[in-house]
């Protein structure tokens, strides 16, 4: 919600100063005459309250953009990096190959694992046969029961034997595969941690990727705003104008990104040291218009106040006991308390002191004072009436 920072027309504007010296020129004995009373009318322009009415709400915060991933590539076999397949700072798919390490000596351990295999399943097959035999002598009382057992406990082992090479193969296929070092996301590469030529073990660094579409804009709400939106949607003064997530746009160097974004996380706690609240939008980035790091402005938007009073900002006043606006009431000045909270864009949301119809003085505040008679020359939303 934007703030009143800017809002608050900083206008303590004196108007009793000049009610002062019109007092001390009426009572000077040098004075001219009084005036008619048509001479003494102040000439005015006002604002006519309207009705209330639905308004969106727009909040504002400073933001940076985040990537949603970095991730480190690391080499998974030991061996000599061969190859390099990619250039620094180009896009990347997932599984785009990166690096070949040296692929020799896991080649021929896969070839072993697979010699090994075979192995193992002719042997199964052998006590499987000499299972099936002896099982059917021993239910024909011609074997005894110790050779039995023996040939049943060669055939388990057989077949044990089996599920040790598979998994041997498949290890050491795991193994050949890791020498071709591939990009586990989408994104964009950095700068190369280690060069062809290098002997890498498991571990070592070679590049990383970031992932840029989607990207993060994370931001922090003031406390106030984020208790404020909660409330006040609970309460029914505000309400989404949507279902679903709040609508999110970007300004960099005061010009608006051209997709469109929405706010997917708003922390639940409050960050004693600062005050605020942490939250998140996401973008689609297809274009890599957005760069990690960058800073910017977010704009949130989805959010409608309810029953709004608008009044402008120039005739709103400070003085001690707080904000008052001038209103002209049957042809006279009267000064009205009144309560303001949010901004929007050149007017006040007014909460208390203010009704539809009312006619809010917006010039002239030097030459005016309570009770005096007044001429309003001109209605300046007359047209939105």
């Amino acid at each position: 919600m934007s703030r009143l920072k800017n809002g608050l027309v900083a206008v303590l504007i004196v108007s009793f100063a000049g009610f002062l010296l019109v007092s001390l020129f009426e009572s000077n004995g040098n004075a001219k005459p009084k005036q008619s009373m048509q001479n003494r009318y102040v000439h005015v322009d006002v604002y006519k309250v309207a009705k209330p009415a639905d308004m969106p709400v727009e909040l504002k915060y400073p933001t940076r953009i985040k990537s949603m991933q970095n991730v480190k590539i690391v080499a998974r076999v030991s061996g000599t990096l061969l190859k390099k397949y990619y250039t620094e700072g180009q896009f990347v798919n997932k599984g785009d190959l990166l690096y070949m390490i040296e692929p020799d000596t896991y080649k021929a351990q896969v070839d072993a694992a697979k010699a090994q295999l075979q192995s193992a399943i002719a042997a199964l097959n052998k006590a499987e046969r000499d299972w099936k035999r002896v099982k059917a002598l021993y239910e024909a009382n011609a074997t005894s029961k110790q050779t039995r057992d023996a040939t049943l406990s060669a055939y388990e082992i057989a077949k044990a034997n089996v599920e040790r090479a598979k998994a041997n193969l498949e290890t050491a296929q795991i193994n050949l595969n890791y020498t071709k070092v591939k990009a586990t996301i989408s994104g964009i590469t950095g700068l190369k941690a280690a060069d062809v030529g290098s002997f890498v073990t498991n571990g070592t660094p070679l590049v990383a990727i970031t992932k840029v579409n989607p990207i993060y804009a994370e931001f922090s709400m003031p406390d106030i705003d984020a208790m404020r939106e909660k409330y006040n949607i609970k309460n029914g003064k505000w309400t989404k104008a949507t279902e679903g997530e709040l609508k999110a746009y970007l300004e960099i160097n005061g010009k608006r990104y051209n997709k469109e974004g929405f706010v997917n996380f708003i922390d639940t706690n409050i960050d004693p040291q600062t005050s605020t609240v942490k939250a998140r939008a996401v973008f689609n980035n297809p274009d890599r218009l957005l760069m990690p790091g960058e800073f910017a402005r977010i704009i949130i938007k989805g959010l409608i106040r309810k029953n709004t009073i608008l009044v402008p900002q120039k005739a709103v006043l400070q003085n001690p006991l707080g904000m008052i606006v001038f209103v002209v009431n049957r042809g006279r000045t009267e000064i009205r308390p009144i309560k303001i909270s949010e901004t929007s864009g050149k007017y006040f949301v007014v909460e208390k002191g203010l009704k539809a119809g009312d006619t809010v003085i917006v010039n002239n505040f030097f030459k005016i004072k309570p009770g005096m008679p007044v001429k309003i020359d001109k209605i300046t939303n007359a047209k939105e009436q």
